[in-house]
Formats: C-alpha cells, sequence, structure tokens
C-alpha cells in the first residue's frame, strides 16, 4: 500500500501548528479594549483607567505615594455607595520583616447572616523602592474594584456578604493579610477567599487553590461557576504544596484554615518588581482575562453555601487541566492507581498485538528509542550546557529574575532545535511499516513518567519526595496516545482526521508546559522546554511518522531556531526598554566615622564605577551582615568614600533591669531624618527569651523556639517605617551574656541628596530589584556590656 501523499501530510502538519497556536492562543480573552460597555459589565477600559491612577509613581508602605493610592482606593468604593473602614497595626512575618500596614475593608451585607462570607482579596503595596506596581498588585485592585461596580450596577442582593479587603505590607512579609486574618472581626466568618496577584506583567493568570485541605470542593464550585478561560492545573497545585510560596492567600490558609483562590500571571517576568512594572507595560489580555475569572466566580461563590468552607479532608483532591470543548476536565485522585495500572496493560497488550500481526517488530521497537531518547538527550544538553556558557555573560549575570529580556527567544530556540532534531533522528529511521514501531517508545516514556511521580502509595507515591499526584492526567494523552497505536496497527495509512481529534489531548496538555515552566522557575530549567517540545514530538509519532519529508523538516526546523537563536543574540543589550539593572548604596559607620560605596552588581557599569571607582574591592567583610533581599542577595563590590556629615542616628537605652537570671534591655531607634527601613543584626549565638517591638510581642519561631528564631544569617528584623516612626525593642536574655546588635537605618533618597553627587541614572539603566538599593545607609552599634548587667542585677536583689 502506498504511503499518505505529501498533500494530505502537509495539511496535517499545517493542522498540528494551528492546534499549538491555538493552545498558546485561547488561554486568555481578546486583548481588544473595548469602550462603553454595559455598566452591568466588566470592562477592561474602565479597570485600565484604576491601574493608570494608582501606578503614577512607586507606592511602598511609608511612601507618600502609598498614601495617596490608599485615598484613592477608599474614594473608589466610597463613589459605590460603600462603607470603608481601615485597620491598622504592627505585624511581623516568621522570617523578621516588620511594618505597620493599613488595610482596606469594605463589604456588600448579604441576605443570609447565616452563612459565611466570600472576601475579594489583592494588595495595594508596591514593592519597595522603584516598582510603579501596576501588575503587581494594581492589576488585583482593579479587576475587583471594576467588578464591584459591575456587580452592584446588576441590583442583585447577595446571599452572603462579600467582603472587599485590600491589604497593606504585602510586598514585605504579608503583613496586612496577617493583621486581618489575626484579628480583624470579620476574618472569623468567612468561608473563601478569592486572591488576585502577579509575578510578572503579561501572559495567562493561573489558577492556584490554597488550602489545608482537600481540593474537590473548591474545584468542583470552580468549574460549576463556568468561567470562559481557565487556566488550571493539578499539576501546578502539587508543585504549589511542595515549594515554598507566599501570598495572602497563603496567611489565610496558615492562620484563619480559609479555603481560597489564588489568580496570577507570570509572563514578561523580567518586568516583576521593576521600573518597568508600569501601566504601559500591562497585558490588556491579561487584565482582561482576571476580569474573566472575577465575575463568574463572584455571582457564584456570593450566593454559594459555604457554611463548611468549602472544606474536605485533606487527600480528597480532584485531578483537574483544561480542554477545548469542556473547558476543564476533573476525576479523582483515587482513580488514578487504576488509570495507570490500565493503561499500561493495555500497552503491553497492543505491543503483543502489533507483534502478532506483525505491524509491531522487537528490533524495531527497541530501535524506536534511540531517537526518542537520542533526541531527549540531545535537547538536554545542548540547552541546558548552552546556558550554562552563557548565563554569566555581563548581560545576564545581573537579572536576578532568573529570567532575562530575551528568555522567550532562547526558549524558542530550545524547543525548535529539539524539533529539528526529532525530525533528522527520526527520518534516518523511517519507514512506513515501521510507525506503530517507533510509537512505542514515547508511549513507554510517558507511562514510566505516570508511574514515577502520579502513582499514589498511601499518602505518597513510588518515589519519596516526587509525588505529583496533579500530574495524574498526563493518562489522558497516554489514553489517546493507546487509541493512536491501535491504529496504526490495525490500519497501514490510518485517518489524519482521527489521529488529529486524538492529537488534541497531548498538544493542549504539554505545548502550554513549554514555555510555562522555564517562565515559572528560571532559565535553570530551559532544558524542560526542549525536553517537553521533545516528549510532544514523539506523542505525535502516529501522525509525524507517516511524513516522507521528514530530512526536509528537519533542515527548517533547525532554520527556524538559527532565526530565533539570532534574535536572543540581537536582544542581548541593553536598551531604554530592557535597562541593565543596577544598584548603589552609600553606607555610612556613624560610630567608626568611616563610609562606603557598595554595590550588588557584578558586572559594574560606567555609572556604578563614578562612586565605587573601576577595582572596587570585593565585599566580603560587609556580608557578614547580609541586608534583606529578596533571593539573599549579598554586596559585591565596595570602595571607601568620604565621610558625610548625615544626621545622627540615635539609640536610647530606656530602661536596663535584671531579675533573677534575665534581663531586660528596652532601647528606642530614631533619626530626625527620614528612615524607611532599620536592619537589626545579632549573631546566631544570641538567644532572646522574649521580645518586644513597637508593642509587638514577636512569636517563637524557627529552630530555637524562641522570638527571632528564624534569622536569615545574623539579620533578626527588618522594620518597614511609616511616618519616620522610631524603633522600639525590648528584649529579654540571659543574664550571663552580653549580646551586641548592629542597627542599619537605610532611606531610599541616596540620588536625591546633592551632597552625594550621584549622577541621574542613563535611559538603559534602571534601579536593580529585590535589593536595598539607591538608599544611604547608616550604621550603629549597641554592646549590652555585661557589667552593666552585673551591677544592675546587684540593685534589684
Amino acid at each position: 500500500m502506498r504511503p499518505k501523499s505529501h498533500l494530505t501530510s502537509a495539511f496535517s502538519f499545517l493542522v498540528i501548528i494551528l492546534m499549538i497556536w491555538y493552545a498558546f492562543q485561547r488561554q486568555t480573552p481578546s486583548s481588544q479594549v473595548k469602550e462603553n460597555l454595559p455598566t452591568t459589565e466588566w470592562s477592561t477600559a474602565r479597570a485600565l483607567q484604576h491601574v493608570k491612577a494608582m501606578s503614577l509613581k512607586p507606592h511602598y508602605v511609608g511612601s507618600k505615594a502609598h498614601d495617596n493610592v490608599r485615598d484613592y482606593i477608599k474614594g473608589e468604593l466610597q463613589k459605590m455607595g460603600l462603607e470603608v473602614s481601615t485597620q491598622k497595626g504592627y505585624d511581623i512575618s516568621s522570617n523578621g520583616n516588620m511594618s505597620e500596614p493599613e488595610n482596606i475593608i469594605a463589604r456588600i451585607k448579604g441576605t443570609d447572616a447565616s452563612n459565611k462570607a466570600l472576601v475579594l482579596l489583592s494588595h495595594y503595596d508596591s514593592d519597595p523602592h522603584s516598582s510603579k506596581g501596576a501588575s503587581d498588585a494594581a492589576s488585583g485592585v482593579a479587576t475587583i474594584l471594576e467588578g464591584v461596580r459591575a456587580f452592584l450596577a446588576q441590583n442583585k442582593l447577595p446571599k452572603n456578604d462579600v467582603i472587599i479587603c485590600f491589604t497593606d505590607g504585602e510586598e514585605l512579609g504579608l503583613n496586612g493579610a496577617s493583621l486581618f486574618v489575626r484579628e480583624h472581626p470579620w476574618a472569623k466568618n468567612v468561608g473563601c477567599a478569592l486572591n488576585f496577584e502577579a509575578r510578572g506583567s503579561g501572559g495567562p493568570s493561573y489558577m492556584l487553590v490554597e488550602t489545608n485541605g482537600g481540593n474537590r470542593k473548591m474545584i468542583e464550585e470552580f468549574m460549576a461557576a463556568g468561567t470562559d478561560y481557565p487556566v488550571a492545573h493539578s499539576l501546578a497545585y502539587s508543585i504549589y504544596q511542595m515549594i515554598p510560596n507566599s501570598t495572602d492567600l497563603t496567611a489565610f490558609r496558615q492562620e484563619g484554615n480559609i479555603n481560597g483562590l489564588n489568580f496570577a500571571f507570570i509572563g514578561d517576568h523580567f518586568d516583576y518588581h521593576t521600573e518597568l512594572d508600569n501601566y504601559e507595560r500591562l497585558d490588556r489580555n491579561t487584565l482582561a482575562h482576571q476580569g474573566s475569572y472575577l465575575m463568574p466566580l463572584l455571582i457564584h461563590f456570593s450566593d454559594l453555601d459555604m457554611t463548611d468552607g468549602l472544606m474536605v479532608e485533606k487527600g480528597d483532591d480532584l485531578v483537574y487541566f483544561p480542554m477545548p470543548l469542556f473547558k476543564m476536565l476533573s476525576f479523582p485522585f483515587s482513580w488514578l492507581a487504576a488509570m495507570i495500572i490500565i493503561s499500561g496493560l493495555l500497552l503491553l497488550f497492543l505491543i503483543i498485538l502489533g507483534i502478532r500481526k506483525r505491524r509491531i517488530s522487537i528490533k524495531d521497537l527497541l530501535a524506536g528509542f534511540i531517537p526518542f531518547l537520542g533526541s531527549l538527550i540531545i535537547g538536554y544538553l545542548w540547552s541546558n550546557y548552552g546556558w550554562a556558557a552563557v548565563k554569566y555573560n555581563d548581560f545576564y549575570i545581573d537579572q536576578h529574575h532568573g529570567f532575562p529580556y530575551n528568555g522567550y527567544w532562547l526558549m524558542a530556540t530550545a524547543a525548535f532545535a529539539a524539533v529539528s532534531t526529532c525530525f533528522f533522528l527520526y527520518h534516518k529511521f523511517y519507514h512506513r511499516d515501521r510507525i506503530a514501531s517507533l510509537s512505542v517508545a514515547p508511549l513507554l516514556v510517558l507511562w514510566g513518567i505516570s508511574l514515577a511521580i502520579a502513582f499514589p502509595v498511601g499518602n505518597a507515591g513510588l518515589i519519596p519526595g516526587i509525588y505529583l499526584g496533579g500530574a495524574g492526567y498526563f493518562v489522558v494523552p497516554l489514553f489517546a496516545g493507546l487509541i493512536m497505536l491501535w491504529l496504526n496497527i490495525y490500519q497501514k495509512r490510518p485517518s489524519y482526521i482521527l489521529l488529529l481529534l486524538l492529537a488534541v489531548p497531548a498538544i493542549f496538555v504539554f505545548a502550554p508546559f513549554v514555555t510555562a515552566f522555564t517562565v515559572a522557575l528560571g532559565m535553570s530549567i530551559l532544558f524542560v522546554s526542549a525536553v517537553l517540545s521533545t516528549l510532544l514530538f514523539g506523542l505525535l509519532i502516529p501522525i509525524i511518522g507517516h511524513y516522507r519529508k521528514k530530512g526536509l523538516l528537519a533542515f527548517g526546523s533547525l532554520m527556524v531556531a538559527l532565526v530565533c537563536l539570532c534574535f536572543a543574540f540581537a536582544k542581548a543589550e541593553y536598551s531604554p526598554t530592557q535597562p541593565q539593572p543596577t544598584s548603589l548604596i552609600y553606607l555610612q559607620d556613624q560610630d567608626a566615622k568611616t563610609a562606603q560605596w557598595a554595590t550588588y552588581d557584578s558586572a559594574l557599569s560606567d555609572w556604578t564605577k563614578e562612586k565605587t571607582g573601576k577595582k572596587p574591592q570585593l565585599a566580603r567583610e560587609l556580608n557578614e551582615n547580609s541586608i534583606d533581599s529578596k533571593y539573599g542577595t549579598g554586596f559585591s563590590y565596595a570602595a571607601t568614600a568620604d565621610y558625610k556629615e548625615l544626621a545622627e542616628v540615635k539609640i536610647e537605652v530606656m530602661s536596663d533591669t535584671a531579675v533573677n537570671s534575665l534581663r531586660t534591655v528596652k532601647f528606642k531607634v530614631s533619626s530626625e531624618s527620614i528612615v524607611h527601613r532599620y536592619e537589626v543584626f545579632a549573631d546566631a549565638k544570641y538567644v532572646f527569651e522574649k521580645a518586644v517591638v513597637n508593642g509587638l510581642e514577636i512569636q517563637a519561631t524557627g529552630r530555637t523556639k524562641k522570638p527571632f528564631g528564624n534569622r536569615w544569617g545574623n539579620r533578626m528584623l527588618s522594620y518597614y517605617v511609616t511616618d519616620n516612626a522610631p524603633l522600639e525593642m525590648e528584649m529579654t536574655f540571659d543574664v550571663g551574656v552580653a549580646p551586641e546588635l548592629i542597627i542599619y537605618a537605610a532611606s531610599f533618597d541616596l540620588l536625591d541628596q546633592k551632597e552625594m553627587q550621584v549622577s541621574k541614572r542613563p535611559l538603559d539603566h534602571m534601579s536593580m530589584p529585590f535589593v536595598l538599593n539607591d538608599a544611604v545607609l547608616r550604621k550603629r552599634t549597641l554592646s549590652l556590656l555585661q557589667q552593666q548587667t552585673e551591677a544592675i542585677s546587684e540593685n534589684v536583689e
């Protein structure tokens, strides 16, 4: 029998390309911003007006712009006829980040007082100190403001109370969310929370479940709400439970046992927490996606009986994933063992059937592992070590996001190079009678993956530590692949149409992950883009295997990969739209009367060298006490600076007493000049029995089960200041020790202080994110000498 024609093969290849394109395109609504929509509908245009108003300037806790944003939000809620209140108080995170957040709270009263409330949640502070916070999280606040307005315009009274909670201090340590859950009376009767977040400025918004129990009820109700563009994967749910995570909803779950759904987008991750997080760069498509989630969920959950908090026992979980036509599909975790076993037995049966019908040979089946595993290995090696070869280049080394400006082009290069390798190797093994045999290896590998990570054994999996039950939906493309294998066993020329329909699960499950994993977790896993591209190619062998021009397609894919690589190299330079992250700190030791310039930059720019010089010293000594940063980044270089006469950081010991074997010292730190942040360090050998900071008693944490037990190195506390309020600490410790406290007072005004003579950054530079930057840092040391304690102890006795 003749092989399939070039025309039908070309048509099927075009359909595959269109399906892969649609797998990405369908994740979000149309980007068209429609004006003058009915007032009862959620409008991207109206939401954008809120984003623009809130992202004019960086609005971190303690800034004037922060006050302006708070007033704007309160005014918008009041325009809707809602009674607005604020909740203010000190809070400290488990790792020592403290602030005085001021939450904005309003409520739509429901008709059924016996039911639990729905919380609409986002935060209004931006990251210190340069981010304008358009995406993170003015987009979340705007989504809720516009959603509440449209909901009220429908003149429908909800059964449940709807609480609007815009938290403060999220960027510092979930301070506002923790304060709300711990102290606000409304938090005691919450049934569910919907949280809107961002870790980039574009791309689809992913739904993530936050629960202390199982996810079944949350997923059932999410599906019942009927959102139009659900991007929700139980694999992400399983990974989310394994890795450290922190959104406001984490505080709701941990401290209030409140279930909820996160909606967060991560595309264009290089904008996250930078000056580029602005109104212009927020993807309109993405904002519309957030609105497409909110409205149906608000309508559904505001009328839903949530007296049980939508809580089910831990382990009562659903596997779920998006799929065209169905929107979402789900099945219980309890089915996984049977589905994996049955799929394995079916695969074995089809292999035996194929051998008996002489459509599969053992020789060709084993040979089929060569092109598949060869493609996997080559794709892994070149993408992993290719990235390793360039990641220390000056262009990449200071982009601390882990996802550079040209990251999408690098992913495309990895994917197309993997596809080219696949076409080339499978071309070498092509024969029209081998297609069934060649289809077995990818199916066996996928079955092995499902068995290894998703097969349940008790409360874990076959391999301890990597159980990802949420990946159980990998069996769906596996079952579809088994049907395609069966068709290729029974027919030498099976229908392309039927095969393409059966290819839908593989394409819509795996194609989006080719980019999603690398964007989310960084370029260190660039190889995942190549590996997943190879896996998807392998699962399509029942179709692609019939192509006779694989050599030509290998060449075409290679050309596309080279074009993508050229674009990646072309974009590997800084510009006003891709600015270089730079940093500069003036550090003054007011006790030693010395000063230094310090930077986090690994690749020094000419702007930084104006102060550090061309050959600064390594900053090893400064890093003995690492200033708080998101990724634990330390100073790279330092250089001696002129000592400036700056306002003194005053330390006043207010009391010093000893009772029995414990000594208590109370002191105050203040400054007449502006302070945005205090950092307090003490050697980890010093253990404190009790600590009170600005009237807030510090809870026991960490391995020592004592206050400040969860330190990052020697850092005890990072206090983010509002209204230049002083830092007051009361420390209780063993009378036989003499702690030494190192205190830094930081202000984010280095570039504004004329006496520092720091030039304006060039247009192709920006303030480096995730670190203390553009700051004047004044250091003081407080030594609590032991002999003072003895004298006081004698007086007390």
